[in-house]
């Protein structure tokens, strides 16, 4: 089966999923947030999670997202926590002791620069023309003079800041709602319309592209080791913190998608 039929195949089942999970259950309440995450890249640079100006009435009415799926996507977190703690830690300890962390920051900064085209497609898609401006300028400027994105020299250049575009954004753009939450296997807390956002991302995405596939899977994998890397304190600093650290991974981000609805 190729790429293109794999992706088709897993869309029109979300969809479909998306109806039948959608219902509504009683909302876990919001614990309060206490960190924020920070990293390089599409890996979270841009989002603003704990910030006490999201946590007025209208994200909390936002955030009562249904979770028809919880007995499974508790079963995928602790699946998830447990591959962090037991399989990605030792290699984190590996990784960040080989790389310094000016590398690490500038494998982040590489991979977001080569995200352009999904941030650039997405924002025309919603009209954002102040983003398709800031995007691209920034992008020709740090690709240019950061040695292929390498240095992300637009970084201290307000005019050129943005918030980062998605599908999942743009599908909310044109009023659908996030259906159920889910929580995917190795890649963390989603909804059932984020994750149909993340499959069209994939493909518009430059390494979707990249030949042959194990160059392909190995620069995906590094880029995913380096964001997963840059985010463990923050995580283990809520993991610690909270009360029950499912539901407030899911409030978090419920949050984080909130906000950057609004931006």
């Amino acid at each position: 089966m190729n790429k293109a039929n794999l992706i088709l195949i897993v869309t029109l089942g979300l969809f479909i999923f998306q109806g039948c999970a959608g219902k509504k259950t009683r909302p876990e309440p919001t614990l309060p947030m206490q960190e924020q995450f920070t990293s390089a890249d599409n890996n979270l640079e841009d989002a603003e999670y704990l910030d006490d100006e999201y946590l007025d009435d209208e994200y909390l009415e936002e955030s009562k997202q249904p979770d028809g799926l919880e007995g499974v996507n508790r079963a995928f977190f602790s699946f998830n926590d447990g591959v962090i703690s037991y399989v990605f830690k030792p290699i984190n300890t590996v990784y960040t002791g080989f790389f310094p962390p000016d590398v690490r920051r500038g494998f982040g900064n590489f991979y977001r620069n080569l995200g352009y085209p999904v941030r650039l497609i997405n924002a025309l898609l919603q009209f954002k023309f102040d983003k398709v401006y800031k995007e691209t300028a920034s992008f020709a400027l740090n690709t240019l003079f950061g040695v292929g994105g390498l240095f992300h020299i637009t970084h201290d250049m307000p005019s050129l800041q943005s918030s980062p575009e998605d599908f999942g954004q743009t599908l909310a753009f044109y009023g659908m709602g996030h259906g159920s939450y889910v929580v995917l296997p190795l890649l963390g807390p989603s909804s059932l319309r984020d994750t149909v956002g993340l499959v069209a991302d994939a493909v518009v995405h430059p390494l979707f592209w990249v030949q042959p596939d194990a160059v392909q899977y190995s620069l995906t994998g590094h880029d995913k080791t380096n964001a997963l890397s840059a985010q463990l304190p923050t995580y283990e600093t809520i993991k610690e913190e909270s009360f029950d650290h499912y539901t407030s991974m899911k409030d978090i981000y419920f949050q984080h998608r909130t906000s950057l609805e609004g931006q």
